[in-house]
């Protein structure tokens, strides 16, 4: 008999991702009871979404204007059972995902696995065809420093003892970060499975200069607490297009210019499909 439990996911206006995200959910070995649904905006007509394989509740926050952090704590403390599964609405699950991550996931863990991108939007969800298509971008080794929140699970007990997702990280970025230092300092052992989640196509920028604000005020807060920074890669691609000073390491981080429109143009991604 599998075990029980709850999937839940945060949107804003990724409709058609959602929308596949549940069709991989139903088409899992392992069913869950239900999954929870937070939206970060006021009531749609997708926000009555429903399945026949399990209930789906929609719950929403409002406030800043992506409150991940809030949004994701709402959904999980919302949760009926005592283990969790957190997955990004961008992604698939492999049909066998949860059943491997609740094979390993016991108190004191802390489980999640490698993502794969795809190029598009899928119209169809076959998990098979679509990871033919897909580009790895693996994990590593499980740990703190490289853990992703694209897809998790653990128990709800571990997740309200760390703190869950601390709310003073302010739109995009860090609070992953943050979360995972945590439940290092917790002990938590970090597990990885390597059934997968398929990514789904967004637009994206590389570095994410669209969050520069919120990435340098998170990045403070988080440096503040833990005495490093997060997100280093990013903060020394910011640097060297001159976003942000060069020398954030040793004087703080200090935002010297605004990027222009074709800067950012630069450093989005495309469809490739």
């Amino acid at each position: 008999m599998q075990p029980t439990f709850s999937v839940v996911t945060i949107v804003k206006d990724r409709v058609p991702q959602l929308a596949n995200l549940i069709a991989s959910i139903e088409q899992s070995s392992y069913q869950p009871s239900e999954v929870i649904v937070v939206w970060m905006r006021p009531p749609c007509k997708a926000s009555l979404l429903t399945s026949t394989r399990f209930t789906l509740i929609h719950k929403f926050v409002s406030g800043e204007t992506l409150p991940i952090a809030k949004a994701r704590n709402r959904g999980i403390t919302a949760c009926s059972n005592s283990t969790f599964v957190y997955v990004d609405v961008d992604c698939l699950v492999a049909p066998t995902l949860f059943e491997h991550m609740l094979a390993v996931c016991e108190p004191g863990s802390l489980v999640s696995t490698p993502v794969a991108y795809l190029p598009c939007v899928p119209t169809q969800v076959n998990y098979a065809d679509l990871a033919r298509q897909a580009s790895p971008a693996g994990l590593g080794a499980a740990t703190g420093r490289n853990f992703s929140t694209r897809a998790f699970a653990m128990q709800l007990d571990d997740f309200q003892a760390v703190g869950g997702f601390d709310e003073q990280y302010i739109g995009y970025g860090v609070s992953d970060a943050d979360f995972a230092t945590r439940c290092e300092q917790h002990k938590l052992v970090f597990l990885q499975v390597p059934q997968g989640v398929l990514h789904q196509y967004h637009e994206r920028f590389d570095p994410p200069v669209n969050h520069l604000f919120d990435i340098v005020n998170n990045a403070a807060s988080y440096r503040a607490r833990w005495g490093s920074y997060p997100m280093q890669h990013q903060l020394e691609k910011f640097a060297q297009a001159g976003w942000i000073n060069a020398d954030f390491s040793e004087t703080g981080l200090r935002i010297c210019r605004v990027p222009t429109a074709k800067e950012m143009q630069q450093f989005v991604s495309a469809a490739v499909c």
